[in-house]
């Protein structure tokens, strides 16, 4: 069984992979540990956090995660950190302890179920017109700069990354094994988020 250890961040939030994150530090055992990833060149992982707090507290994490690997750091005078990250491999926590400071834990990276993509390129092509539209629909000015990924894990992320979901309705996407459950999930906020905009436009609802 492919494993490896990690620190964990827990978090009242959920990073995708490629999806990017901006930290702000304040605890020293997390200023210590961001040090630590910096030196040894490696990542820390991040969790949804089950029960407990993120400040001075032995959080509880929830069991799959995203290793989060360090793009920049700006230190202050006061020992703060500004830190910018970038998700990338999702994990699953076999066990975990708080032997110092800091939870750490032994985790299991996880990956999706294989599946043809003749059996999901229609629902690809639906997913990146709905996101197209909503993109388009939202950010009128920059929609020819969007570029909407074919690789069904790749779209998920990104559209996941995008949309402003509940924190659970994320968790419960990143703990999926299957780029076409993530797929149908997503489809289908898709269409809820355009309805109310074509609601909210000007003759677009109905009156009587």
């Amino acid at each position: 069984m492919e494993w490896f250890d990690l620190p964990l961040f827990p978090l009242h939030t959920v990073l995708f992979p490629r999806q990017t994150l901006a930290l702000h530090v304040f605890e020293r055992r997390y200023r210590t540990m961001i040090e630590w990833c910096l030196m040894q060149r490696v990542p820390f992982g991040v969790t949804l956090i089950q029960s407990g707090d993120e400040v001075g507290d032995e959080a509880v994490p929830h069991r799959v995660g995203t290793t989060a690997w360090i793009q920049e750091v700006t230190q202050f005078a006061d020992g703060r950190m500004s830190v910018k990250v970038t998700g990338r491999q999702r994990f699953r926590v076999l066990y975990s302890a708080y032997d110092g400071p800091c939870l750490t834990a032994r985790v299991q990276p996880l990956y999706d179920v294989e599946e043809p993509f003749r059996e999901i390129e229609a629902l690809v092509a639906r997913v990146r017109a709905q996101f197209h539209h909503y993109n388009a629909a939202r950010r009128p000015q920059n929609q020819t700069s969007w570029h909407i990924p074919r690789d069904p894990a790749r779209l998920t992320w990104l559209v996941a990354g995008t949309l402003e979901l509940d924190i659970m309705e994320r968790q419960r996407l990143l703990a999926s094994g299957r780029a076409s459950e993530r797929l149908l999930i997503l489809s289908s906020w898709l269409e809820q988020a355009l309805h109310q905009t074509s609601r909210s436009e000007p003759g677009g609802g109905r009156c009587g």
